[in-house]
């Protein structure tokens, strides 16, 4: 076994003294950094060369990768603004910039965002775990972005309805019946938010119905009104332009209102998406 693969049984990062009680010295350390075959990503502390970077970085600044940054590991819905998220344990000390182990943090004018935070039992030495993503993510981003991260993580089984359901007892209480707003059928980021501003609204919108003849539609306010959202790759798949045109003339024989909406649109000019919403509800659209 090389000192690569100890360090790997270990979780990916090691401790000097954990890696001279497997027998290696101090040397062979020093030669194993000075071939790359491993790196001193922190005083005392060795990771490999294939480690992600935002890991070691993460690491380097003296904790683990949580919050957005964890959780666009796991494949969860969320906003990343390139600004890594740290979790740090209460009484860490010596925190570093992420790119220099020998310059400290505030000096640094890295973007990092310190989530001063206890690790949980499930966490790994790199990373936080779906949870503790969520949880950061609680006191870190907005309502809705904390929603549809929480939709994809139960969506995706990395995170039970009952384990969040006992996240949510511990939020701040202004907070929690926004939180328990969660619906895995969303199949995307632009859907969650989208249910998630329009129950803010006072409606009701029901995710993935099926209209005979038709198939699924993203969401159905009363019996009548569709919703229709557009992914971020729409235009670039002509096919499904055409497909989605006959979706909706078969939607209109059938007496339902669409509405369609594009990403941008959801992403950036949410005003206009509002006003075209309220607007079909006043006339009385969504109703038989």
């Amino acid at each position: 076994m090389t000192i690569a693969d100890d360090i790997r049984t270990l979780g990916g990062v090691a401790a000097t003294h954990e890696l001279l009680r497997r027998g290696w010295s101090s040397r062979t350390l020093s030669r194993g950094v000075a071939a790359e075959q491993i790196i001193r990503v922190r005083q005392g502390w060795y990771c490999l060369p294939d480690t992600p970077a935002h890991w070691a970085e993460a690491f380097r600044v003296g904790g683990r990768v949580g919050c957005v940054s964890a959780a666009a590991d796991y494949g969860m819905w969320v906003f990343h603004s390139g600004h890594l998220h740290v979790d740090v344990a209460q009484n860490s000390v010596r925190l570093r910039s992420r790119h220099d182990k020998d310059v400290r943090l505030r000096s640094s004018g890295d973007a990092t965002v310190v989530h001063w935070r206890e690790p949980d039992a499930h966490c790994s030495r790199f990373s936080a775990s779906p949870l503790g993503c969520l949880r950061d993510m609680i006191r870190c981003q907005s309502p809705e972005r904390v929603v549809a991260a929480a939709d994809s993580a139960i969506r995706m089984g990395l995170v039970s309805r009952g384990q969040w359901s006992r996240e949510i007892s511990r939020a701040p209480e202004r907070l929690r019946d926004l939180l328990a707003q969660v619906d895995p059928l969303s199949e995307s980021i632009t859907e969650s938010l989208t249910r998630f501003r329009l129950q803010r609204l006072g409606l009701a919108p029901r995710l993935q119905i099926t209209v005979a003849g038709v198939g699924r539609v993203d969401l159905l306010i009363g019996t009548r009104l569709v919703i229709e959202i557009d992914g971020r790759a729409y235009h670039s798949d002509p096919e499904r332009f055409e497909a989605d045109r006959r979706r909706d003339a078969r939607l209109s024989a059938l007496g339902y209102r669409v509405l369609r909406f594009s990403y941008a649109q959801i992403m950036r000019s949410w005003a206009e998406v509002k006003a075209s919403v309220l607007a079909a509800v006043a006339r009385g659209d969504h109703l038989p």
